[in-house]
């Protein structure tokens, strides 16, 4: 975190606009991958903004300089009265590296390091903590599989997979199966941020396919 010499207005300002805010950001967005639920960047920002304009506080973020292979943002609070500021930086990788995956990067940086500057949480979420081991319904993305998988991989009816699984699928795809998983991550609504990865492994796929086709015999 970095700050101004003195704090002591902007953190009488912030204060009120804690006890005005709550502790809680609801969740008002669903990733079917990981069957979690979080708060959207535009939930977050809706219900902030009037608040902290109403004490006279403004909100500035911007991607600064970082690592390679991820993108940092800076969050700042200042206080228009005062000009006192607090700010932080947040960063995150960047899973597939182009426009979409540096923009999904961006947001999720966006959304987390506002909430932990403002020591907001979100809704029941687990967009991210717990994704590695949860159960991910791919029925409709995974036509075809085999039967006896399936029945060991099922539960009510669907069948389970972890987002690894998924991206070794993807790896492995045919034409065919390369577009139903298309359009599975087309029509799912997921997060951004595993749209863009999912999109960029599907992307990596038909580039091999393509150039597979086009090989001489």
């Amino acid at each position: 975190m970095h700050r101004s010499d003195s704090i002591a207005s902007i953190g009488r300002a912030l204060a009120s606009v804690q006890a005005e805010l709550g502790g809680v950001v609801a969740s008002d967005s669903s990733n079917p991958m990981y069957d979690s639920c979080y708060a959207s960047l535009t939930a977050i920002i809706g219900s902030v903004r009037n608040v902290l304009n109403r004490h006279e506080i403004a909100l500035v973020q911007a991607p600064v300089p970082g690592n390679v292979g991820a993108v940092v943002m800076e969050t700042m609070l200042i206080h228009g009265p005062s000009g006192e500021f607090i700010g932080s930086y947040c960063e995150m990788p960047v899973d597939t590296h182009d426009s979409h995956g540096v923009a999904s990067a961006q947001t999720y940086a966006r959304r987390y390091g506002l909430l932990a500057l403002l020591g907001l949480a979100q809704g029941p979420d687990d967009d991210g903590n717990a994704a590695r081991n949860a159960a991910v319904n791919t029925s409709a993305m995974l036509p075809g599989s085999d039967a006896e998988a399936d029945s060991k991989q099922s539960r009510n009816g669907r069948r389970l997979a972890s987002p690894e699984v998924i991206l070794a699928e993807i790896d492995n795809a045919d034409a065919e199966r390369l577009a139903a998983a298309e359009c599975w991550v087309t029509t799912a609504q997921l997060d951004a941020h595993l749209s863009a990865r999912l999109k960029g492994a599907i992307a990596q796929r038909r580039r091999f396919l393509q150039r597979q086709q086009h090989q001489p015999a």
